[in-house]
């Protein structure tokens, strides 16, 4: 006879009814335990409450200023935010925003891939980012259409106000890209759509030319359209931008010829009441360096320059001064074209993004050329440009938002007439290449002889020695310090700091700005280095 209490035998393969209730129980605890997945995800957490658009529909202005422009929805608060641009499974440009995006309308900086063009279609934008609160990044997308490319040349002004283009309006011509751009014709419209002034570049151009628009006197204040007609890549193509002229002015400009041995650039850009357009961009040259154009509107606020020789360094060092109300900010600051950067670099006059409400402020600087890339410590070097830049704006109110800049660029020219502009600058890479390159000197008229000594090796001397009998006050800068110094008497002379810049006034009226950076300590002394640019101003 069977006992009752004999467990039941394994048939089959199958368990006993006991051994079965307990594996189930087991799976139901198991189950519990077990996370939900997609289903407990909370719906804000599903989808990226934001907006996102890029600066045109048309590729060559996004080519020109690759920007998206983003706004988080509903107040939601948004990390780290990252744009693509693509096109059937291509990425054709992207752009990043580290830490937590800003309420409103934020741009952020695309890098267009190299070699890959944007031409007329449909893309995908989309824009990736991870919602405070949630585990996990999301993204939000759209199509964006593109039409056909405008003619590649964009056209800065060096002022828009009435005085200050009397006579003629005077553009500086530039090539978006670097494409060669030939037969190009500019017209300027005005509101009924006549033909105001006309003037024809017919050579060919891959960088940055001027042209002089005629005028029968001044232009009268108002809204105008400059039409550019042109030729790249054996197709005809044209471009419109706004321009518009209010009263004011006197002081922009420069001479064609300069007569004297200081050739001087005055730019304004200068807007009131929300109506920015066609007036919140001025252009410039360093002759020998490159071009450039100060930039104010409600989202952008930069200098931008664009080296004439992509093969060589160029370097803008700055003194700046910034007042944003809140506080306020003194230091040095020195953007740079290398072979790890793209073909144009800015400087921000803004300190925060989006840019504070409030500002004034002020640059002092100096562009140099340091020559080919990983030259031992070029022969040949254009004389440097030096620039002062002040700016007040107020983007406080929609609608009526301003902005005036002025910026004087001074170069030196072959001619001994006063005002003169005088320069000398110092360029070695490695201590064993530092001999017969460490040291430079010029006469500056009326002042005496600038001399600069850059020597390798931590005891070595670096300084700078004007051999005159005036006195002077000399500034130092570096960091975010600033220190003046007055000598009664000459010679007059300064250490060089080694990621900084000297300025000094002399009491008969001449002025003098270098700009330092030198590493003389590294143990691989291939690594060393000294790059030093000064230019004297003699008044007349």
């Amino acid at each position: 006879m069977t006992s009752l209490t004999a467990p039941l035998p394994y048939r089959d393969g199958t368990m006993s009814s006991r051994s079965a209730l307990l594996a189930a129980g087991l799976a139901v605890v198991a189950l519990a335990l077990v996370p939900a997945a997609a289903g407990a995800v909370s719906p804000a957490c599903r989808a990226l409450p934001l907006k996102v658009s890029l600066s045109s529909s048309d590729p060559t202005v996004l080519e020109d200023d690759p920007t998206a422009v983003v706004s988080p929805l509903r107040g939601a608060s948004i990390n780290d935010p990252r744009v693509v641009l693509k096109r059937n499974g291509r990425t054709y440009a992207q752009g990043s925003l580290a830490g937590r995006l800003a309420r409103g309308r934020t741009a952020i900086a695309l890098r267009v891939v190299p070699g890959r063009r944007i031409r007329a279609g449909r893309y995908r934008l989309a824009v990736a980012g991870k919602r405070s609160g949630c585990s996990s990044r999301t993204t939000a997308s759209r199509r964006w259409r593109f039409g056909t490319p405008s003619l590649p040349v964009r056209a800065a002004p060096v002022s828009t106000l009435v005085s200050d283009n009397d006579g003629q309006v005077r553009l500086l011509l530039r090539s978006v890209g670097r494409h060669s751009v030939s037969d190009v014709k500019v017209s300027l419209m005005d509101p009924a759509g006549a033909t105001v002034a006309q003037a024809a570049h017919r050579g060919a151009f891959t960088g940055q030319v001027s042209i002089d628009l005629p005028l029968a006197g001044r232009p009268s204040p108002g809204r105008y359209t400059l039409k550019v007609t042109g030729r790249t890549d054996g197709t005809a193509l044209r471009s419109e931008q706004p321009l518009a002229f209010a009263p004011g002015g006197g002081s922009a400009g420069a001479d064609t010829a300069p007569q004297t041995g200081a050739a001087v650039q005055r730019v304004v850009v200068d807007w009131s009441g929300g109506a920015w357009q066609g007036r919140d961009v001025a252009g410039f040259v360093a002759p020998g360096i490159g071009y450039g154009e100060i930039v104010c509107r409600p989202d952008a606020q930069w200098i931008r320059f664009y080296p004439s020789d992509l093969n060589r360094e160029v370097a803008m060092m700055n003194w700046t001064y910034k007042d944003w109300s809140e506080n306020q900010e003194k230091a040095i600051r020195e953007a740079l074209h290398d072979r790890y950067t793209g073909p144009d670099f800015r400087e921000g006059l803004n300190k925060f993004g989006p840019a504070e409400k409030l500002s004034t402020g002020e640059y002092e600087g100096i562009i140099s050329d340091r020559g080919p890339f990983d030259n031992i410590g070029a022969a040949s070097l254009a004389a440097p440009t030096t620039l002062k830049l002040t700016w007040q704006w107020d983007l406080g109110q929609s609608g009526g938002e301003r902005c005036h800049v002025e910026g004087t660029f001074t170069s030196q020219t072959a001619s001994s007439t006063p005002p003169v502009a005088r320069s000398a600058q110092v360029l070695w890479r490695g201590d064993a290449n530092a001999a017969g390159r460490d040291g430079a000197s010029v006469e500056v008229p009326g002042v005496g002889t600038l001399a600069i000594a850059c020597r390798p090796g931590p005891l070595g001397t670096r300084a700078l020695t004007v051999d005159t009998a005036q006195g002077a006050t000399v500034t130092t800068r570096e960091g975010s310090d600033d220190f003046g110094r007055p000598q009664d008497v000459g010679p007059v002379s300064a250490n060089l700091p080694n990621n900084g810049m000297i300025a000094i006034r002399f009491s008969g009226g001449a002025t003098l700005l270098a700009s330092s950076r030198w590493k003389v300590n590294d143990p691989d002394q291939t690594q060393n280095f000294c790059a030093i640019a000064a230019q004297a101003v003699a008044p007349g």
